[in-house]
């Protein structure tokens, strides 16, 4: 059997869930340990320039990841999208991830900019 055939056949006994997390803070830091500005702000002299700094960075995360959820939104249209204090969180279940990825990839879209959660539901029958 053929990795497609595969693929076809679990789409016709699962539901895939994707949730991709599109950070506004912090995008990525917490993957290559990095501390990010929010976190070394209350360790330095509070400064108008380190408040400037930190401005410029939130400013650059919530871009970054208003450009990353523009990406998604061109590739596929079904998107349950949830935002909150610290991100935006896109669900679907119409287009599995392995799909998503390699179109990330190929937009220059790294790991570091998401996070991925993914839940799997029997449609039918036993495991």
């Amino acid at each position: 059997m053929t990795e497609t055939a595969e693929s076809t056949e679990f789409k016709h006994t699962c539901i895939q869930s994707a949730c991709f997390f599109l950070p506004f803070f912090e995008a990525g830091e917490w993957r290559r340990r990095g501390k990010s500005p929010w976190k070394t702000l209350k360790k330095v002299e509070t400064t108008p320039e380190a408040i400037r700094e930190l401005a410029a960075y939130t400013n650059r995360c919530m871009t970054h990841s208003a450009a990353v959820m523009e990406f998604l939104l061109s590739i596929h249209d079904d998107w349950e999208i949830t935002v909150k204090k610290d991100g935006v969180w896109m669900e679907t279940e119409t287009m599995i991830y392995e799909d998503i990825l390699p179109l990330l990839e190929r937009a220059g879209i790294s790991e570091n900019d998401y996070a991925l959660y993914s839940e799997y539901t029997r449609k039918w029958g036993m495991i």
